[in-house]
This record gives structure tokens, C-alpha cells and sequence, in this order.
């Protein structure tokens, strides 16, 4: 059902990146990942969330994936939470809420990073920042304003085009499939530490004709620079959101764009559309643009050449020495396609296209391999066939060949994939399909030396791990203390036992605060208030109690590396109580199930079932 959606949306989904280690842009590199299929192993895979019910119009849409130094970001509606996840093992390490569970993300929208923030847009055009460490909301914005009257239908401020993050600034793009749409731009700075939900005013808002429906943003200098819906390129200066310039390229884009700093020149491909009876669209001409920008931002000469007759094209290309790679389909899906294209004189020149078995909608990694070699990485939005292919492109070259390097190997994995191909500092190699599994591929172990220029991490092959349990008991612990009057904040101590007192956390001007804590301890708490001197660094007050209302109780069991069965129960027993199932799922990976409101004094235990089904009969085993 998705891929219905993506032929009649025919977009990018997108994404701002941070990347640890390897260049600002993370599209050319030096790193050096698996160069075929014999090289590359899946590290691991990690299911997230529930999939979408589209029968129902149960949507959970899951964003494209962001990454920082150790970590991954993602946005998940089915749970309606941001998530932190662990590179090394794609274990979900820490999960918050959304500021309300009503509000979702766009489909197809991917969150922003920067300013060590984590920026997720909402379809009702308000946008949160949560810290990047601690996943807590810094602020909220109010939703920004819609640009048509639409009733209770107009998303027209759903926030859509992604993010790009410049200098403490976050711009984000706005619409849906047909209509308007707007630019906006905000700081992200966090003026009040002391709450998590600041209202964060809008800086600028500007109105656009034609939608920005995943439509991303390019910085400039010291302009934004966005394609509409409709082909008209405009470059808007940062701090006013004043237009220096426009141009209209087409009649139909949808995608982002690439620029290259030596010729000062914006790249992007667009769509000739072809209308018949109805305004419904025939046919199509894809073609690739290059337009110089000057240093104002105001755009110069523009260069076309045509891709293909009967083809289509909404994705990011890429450009290094000389050449731009992008992909297209054809008109009727039937195949995709890598085209490169030579653009070192004005007079561009497709060279060749290399077929594929689905139309590529990924950003193309360019790796450096030599002097006058590249290997270009992507994903393809292909089932069964989809996942990751390279095109091995040369000096001269005037044919190629796209290689499946990497695709799932169990049904449940294998997807269509409109999603981005991320590169790490160490070759690994991620993405995130429809089937909602997010992907880590690794290279091989070498039996050669490597040279000092190639890529010396490298993973063994996955083995399979035993199965784990670990079960943590909590209880929530509600804090009040004195108002000091002078206080900027509050650090809140807790102390285990016999044990010393530990720092938890740091508050703002409140005076209570709900806490987590360790079932199996008896606890002491402190607060220790502190204001700012002139030079901004805290000065501490002397340190007094705080009084402690202890809530619920929780249990929490985990079962991690579950494979092999068709479905799963958790099991759950309470005091001398006979086991019951308390959760069952399809789903292996990690398990986990929380009991709510327990008893205190009262002993849980946990047990996992495995179930098949042998020659028609049912089939249940304890995983141990």
C-alpha cells in the first residue's frame, strides 16, 4: 500500500544529517564501505515500532533516520516517540514522548539535528526540540500559520520538506501534496532552561505559491536556496527571509538539491510534465539543471540537459569532479535508473544509465576509490530486490553496471525503500525500509594488510547471540522542597542505602519533580539550590532535604537477541500465583513488557514462549 502512495506522491523523503567523522555533507567520502556482495555482512537488525494498517488508515509513519557521533535518531508515530539507538547494536537506548500523543510527523518527513538538539515537525505545523543527550524537550514552537483555507482539511503548515540546520538556525518547509506551502525560520537557541516546553516564536514565515511537499533546502552562503512543487527555484536570505532571486526551471520537482562549491553551481532534476484530459498527467521528460548562484545568492545562467523522454525523476542528485549522479524511472515504473551525467563544460552530457530493478529515491554516496575512480552507494525502492546496490563509475567511463551489494534475507525484512543511505566514519552502511527494519551493514574481515589509505575498521561476521532476560524493578518517587528565594535552579542528590549521595538531575525554578528510582534500595534526598553570577557560572547554595512521596511500582522484563519462532508470549506470574500471558507478538529482536502498578512486596517472575507450527499442530517451547 505504501508503494501506491509513493507512485501517486512520487517524492524524497528526507533528512538533515550530523555526521561524526567523516565530511560536513556525508554524500562524498573517503571511507571505505563493502564493495560487493562477497565483502558485505549485516551487522545487525533491529525491527521499530508497529507497522502502518493503511486498510484502516492507521498510517505510523516512522521518519528517516538522523545520525550523531554514537548514535541514531528516529521518530516514531506507532508509539508516538522520539528514539535514541545505539549504532554498535540497534538497541533502542532511550525513548520520550511527544509533547501530545494526537500529534503526528508527515509522511515521508525526516527530523533535523543541530546545536546538540534533535528537531522533530509535526503535520499541525508546530515543531519540538529535544536535547540530543538526554531526549528531554527543550522547547515547542506554536504551530506555524497556514497559507490557504482548506477547513479542517488544510495542511498546508504540516511540516513536510525536512529541516537544514546553519549557525544556530533551523529553517524547515512546509505542505502537502497539492496547494501552498511556506519557508520558515527560528532560532534554536533555548532562552529559558527552566522549562521544557518554552513557546519558541517563529522568526520568519514566508508564503510560496506551490507547495514544498518534500521538498528540502539547501545553505548557501547566506541564503536558503528551495525548488517548489511547480519548478520555481527560490533563494531566500537567512536572516530576513527576503527572496534575493527566482527562477522557474520546470513545471514539476520534488526532491532536494546538490551544489558544488568549485563552479558555484546549484544542481537538481525536474520533471517536464505531460497533461491530458482532466489535468491529468500522460507522460514526462526528465531533466537535469545546473544554475549558477553568485555570492549575493542571486541566481545566473541556467543549463539543461535532458535524461530521458517517457521518464521521471524526484530525487537528490549528486555532483563530484565533474560529474552529477541522479535516478529516475521510467514513466510507468516499470524500471529505474542511474544516470551520470558530465557537466564540466556547459554543454552537458548524459553518459550512460545503468539499470536497476526499482527507482533509486536515496541521496548517492559518492566514495572515493582512486585517483579518477568513485563508487557510488544507494538504496533502490524495489520488492523483493531492494537494498543496497553500488555503481563502479570511472574516468571516461561510458557504460556501467549497478551490483546488489546487500539485501534482507528474511521476508519479513524485505521492503520497498524510498529512504536514505547513511555512511559512518567506519564504512557501515544504514538505512531503514518500508518493512520498518533499520539496517547496519558492515564490511568483512580482510585476510589482506591494508594500506595506510584504506579503511582499517572492519566487523566479523554476525553470529547468532543467546537469548538474554534482565528484569528491573522501579518505583516513582515524587520530590518537593523549600522555595529558596534567589535560587536559579535546584541539583536534586539522592542517596541509596548507606551509600553517598549522587547527583540526578538539575531542575529550574520548580520546586517538585518526579523521579525514578531503584525498587531494592531505600532512599535519601537533598536538593542544593544555586543562582548565576555576572559571568554566567553557578553559585551554590547550602544543601537541605526534600521530602519523598513514593508512587507505583514497575517491573519491567527485557529479552533481548529472540529469533526462530513464529510468534511469542510473555509470561507473567505473581507471588504464588500460576503463570499468565500477558503480551504476544510476532515480533523477535527485543522483547520487552512492563507491568504497571505493581504490588509492593509482591514477586514477579518472567518466562518467554516460543510458538510454531509442526506438520499442523501448534508447538510451544520455553526460550531460555
Amino acid at each position: 500500500m505504501r508503494t501506491m502512495k509513493r507512485v501517486a506522491a512520487v517524492a524524497l523523503s528526507v533528512v538533515v544529517l550530523m555526521t561524526s567523522g567523516v565530511s560536513a555533507k556525508a554524500a562524498v567520502t573517503d571511507v571505505q564501505p563493502a564493495k560487493s556482495s562477497s565483502e558485505a555482512v549485516l551487522k545487525w537488525a533491529n525491527k521499530i515500532g508497529v507497522p502502518a494498517d493503511w486498510n484502516s488508515g492507521i498510517y505510523n509513519n516512522l521518519s528517516e533516520i538522523a545520525i550523531s557521533e554514537d548514535y541514531i535518531y528516529a521518530a516514531d508515530d506507532s508509539e508516538h516517540r522520539i528514539m535514541k539507538i545505539s549504532k554498535k547494536t540497534g538497541e533502542i537506548l532511550k525513548s520520550v514522548s511527544y509533547k501530545n500523543d494526537s500529534y503526528t510527523i508527515h509522511y515521508g518527513a525526516g527530523i533535523g539535528t543541530g546545536d546538540r538538539k534533535i528537531f522533530v515537525g509535526y503535520d499541525n505545523g508546530i515543531i519540538q526540540a529535544f536535547d540530543a543527550d538526554t531526549l528531554q524537550s527543550v522547547w515547542i514552537t506554536k504551530p506555524v500559520e497556514k497559507v490557504e483555507d482548506k477547513g479542517q482539511y488544510d495542511q498546508s503548515n504540516a511540516i513536510s520538506g525536512g529541516f537544514v540546520y546553519d549557525n544556530g538556525y533551523l529553517y524547515a518547509s512546509t505542505g502537502t501534496y497539492s496547494g501552498k506551502g511556506s519557508l520558515v525560520a527560528l532560532t534554536t537557541k533555548d532562552e529559558d532552561t527552566s522549562k521544557d516546553y518554552e513557546v519558541k516564536e517563529i522568526t520568519w514565515q514566508k508564503e510560496n505559491d506551490a507547495t514544498y511537499y518534500w521538498d528540502k533546502a539547501k545553505s548557501i552562503g547566506n541564503v536558503i536556496v528551495i525548488c517548489d512543487a511547480s519548478g520555481k527555484l527560490k533563494s531566500y536570505d537567512k536572516k530576513t527571509g527576503e527572496v534575493k532571486s527566482e527562477v522557474k526551471i520546470d513545471n514539476k520537482f520534488s526532491g532536494g538539491i546538490a551544489y558544488d562549491t568549485s563552479s558555484k553551481t546549484i544542481y537538481l532534476a525536474a520533471d517536464h510534465a505531460i497533461y491530458g484530459e482532466n489535468n491529468k498527467q500522460t507522460d514526462s521528460t526528465a531533466n537535469l539543471y545546473g544554475v549558477k548562484i553568485e555570492n549575493d545568492g542571486t541566481f545566473g545562467a541556467v543549463n539543461k540537459v535532458e535524461i530521458g523522454e517517457h521518464e521521471h525523476i524526484a530525487s537528490t542528485p549528486e555532483v563530484y569532479n565533474g560529474k552529477v549522479y541522479v535516478s529516475g524511472t521510467a514513466f510507468d515504473y516499470s524500471k529505474g535508473f542511474m544516470a551520470v551525467v558530465d557537466v564540466v563544460s556547459d554543454q552537458y552530457k548524459v553518459n550512460y544509465k545503468a539499470d536497476l530493478p526499482g527507482y533509486s529515491q536515496s541521496t548517492p554516496i559518492v566514495v572515493k576509490d582512486g585517483t579518477d575512480s568513485v563508487n557510488v552507494y544507494f538504496t533502490v525502492n524495489a520488492n523483493p530486490n531492494g537494498g543496497i546496490y553500488v555503481l563502479k563509475d570511472s574516468k571516461g567511463a561510458t557504460s556501467g553496471t549497478a551490483e546488489k551489494i546487500f539485501e534482507p534475507e528474511k521476508d519479513d525484512q524485505k521492503q520497498f525503500c524510498a529512504n536514505e543511505l547513511h555512511i559512518d566514519n567506519d564504512g557501515t552502511l544504514y538505512y531503514i525500509n518500508d518493512s520498518r527494519y533499520l539496517f547496519a551493514v558492515g564490511k568483512k574481515v580482510s585476510n589482506k594488510t591494508p594500506s595506510s589509505s584504506e579503511a582499517t575498521t572492519v566487523v566479523n561476521e554476525t553470529k547468532v547471540k543467546p537469548v538474554t532476560k534482565t528484569v528491573k524493578s522501579t518505583r516513582s518517587v515524587k520530590l518537593t522542597w523549600k522555595k529558596k528565594k534567589s535560587a536559579k535552579g535546584y541539583v536534586i542528590y539522592a542517596k541509596a542505602g548507606k551509600g553517598k549521595y549522587k547527583k540526578v538531575t538539575t531542575v529550574g525554578k520548580k520546586t517538585s519533580k518526579t523521579i525514578k528510582v531503584n525498587k531494592d534500595s531505600s532512599y535519601k534526598f537533598k536538593v542544593k539550590p544555586y543562582k548565576l553570577t555576572k559571568k554566567n557560572k553557578k553559585k551554590y547554595f547550602k544543601a537541605y532535604a526534600a521530602k519523598a512521596k513514593f508512587g507505583s511500582k514497575t517491573v519491567k522484563v527485557t529479552f533481548k537477541n529472540v529469533t526462530g519462532y513464529a510468534s511469542y508470549k510473555v509470561q507473567m506470574k505473581a507471588g504464588k500465583a500460576a503463570y499468565k500471558t500477558v503480551k504476544t507478538t510476532t515480533k523477535g529482536g527485543t522483547i520487552t513488557y512492563t507491568k504497571k502498578k505493581a504490588k509492593v512486596g509482591t514477586t514477579y517472575k518472567f518466562r518467554l514462549k516460543g510458538i510454531n507450527k509442526v506438520n499442523g499442530k501448534t508447538v510451544s517451547v520455553t526460550i531460555k
